[in-house]
């Protein structure tokens, strides 16, 4: 502009300049606006009903709840577990239990038959056996019982170990007795020295003397123990016995033969006499046995 002659004086120029007024309203100081509600606008929906009208995995859902109810009834089925083999064992015991009674009617019988020597070992022995199997499954299956049916299993037990004491008493006794009995018998040793030799007289002694002490030697020391102390103390006197009886048929002397042989019989009757005893105190303690074996399988089954 100078250039082209407008201004007359050379200096500063003066610049008009507009300042530009806010149109926003002014607040007045220390108010402020309300503060808008963000829930203001909202609606309640219907979740469940958009879940219907959504994709739903029928299939997952259906496969978790059957999971579930599996697991559940494993649970239920741990949970009576217990009490279902209980009851089954219970009820296995108890028909074993009434399998031994009439075990228990044979060995009543057989009880009364001890001092009959009728009654043979070997019928008697099948007898015995069979109502000694019994009673160990009795005693196996009471085994079984958990401890919340522990009366039943002490009454079954019980039973089972008494049939099993009458039984092995019985099987004793009647071995005992049929290997005593025998030798107990009284041998017929000729007194006349007209009607026998000294040296057959001499053998048919030492081969009754010999059987005598063979089945003696080879009696069990737990059973009627003190039938078997008097054998072994007739067994100490045969030696001077048998030298009385030959020397008297030696001098021909029939008296002293004979006594010495009465002598003889006479131990052997007092020892018979104390078998005799022996079995009925037997009688006694199995009779017992079974009375208690029968009195438990009753509380059993009850």
């Amino acid at each position: 502009m100078e250039s082209l002659g407008f201004i007359d004086n050379p200096g500063s120029a003066s610049t008009w300049t507009t300042s530009a007024v806010s149109s926003a309203p002014r607040k007045a100081p220390g108010l402020h606006a309300p503060a808008t509600d963000p829930f203001s606008d909202w609606q309640p929906t219907e979740i469940g009903a958009r879940l219907l009208r959504g994709r739903v995995r029928w299939g997952l859902l259906t496969g978790l709840l059957l999971i579930a109810a599996g697991l559940i009834g494993i649970g239920l089925w741990i949970y009576q577990q217990p009490a279902v083999l209980a009851a089954e064992a219970l009820t296995e015991v108890r028909e074993e239990a009434t399998a031994l009674q009439p075990g228990l009617e044979t060995l009543r019988e057989l009880n009364n038959d001890l001092l009959n020597q009728d009654v043979t070992t070997n019928a008697m022995t099948s007898q015995l056996l069979l109502v000694a199997g019994t009673a160990r499954d009795l005693f196996a299956g009471s085994a079984n019982l958990p401890s919340l049916e522990s009366a039943s299993r002490s009454q079954a037990a019980d039973a089972a170990t008494e049939t099993l004491d009458a039984s092995g008493l019985l099987g004793d006794a009647y071995a005992y007795r049929g290997a005593v009995v025998p030798i107990l018998a009284a041998p017929s040793f000729e007194t006349d020295r007209e009607l026998i030799a000294l040296d057959e007289a001499a053998r048919r002694f030492g081969e009754w003397q010999l059987k005598f002490d063979t089945v003696r030697s080879e009696l069990p020391s737990g059973t009627l123990s003190a039938v078997t102390n008097q054998l072994a103390v007739v067994s100490g006197d045969l030696d001077a016995l048998q030298t009385r009886y030959l020397d008297a048929l030696r001098e021909r002397d029939i008296t002293r033969a004979i006594s010495a042989v009465d002598e003889l019989n006479d131990r052997l009757g007092g020892a018979e006499a104390l078998l005799w005893s022996g079995l009925s105190d037997v009688q006694a303690m199995v009779r017992l046995r079974i009375n208690q074996a029968s009195s438990n399988i009753d509380s059993l089954l009850g």
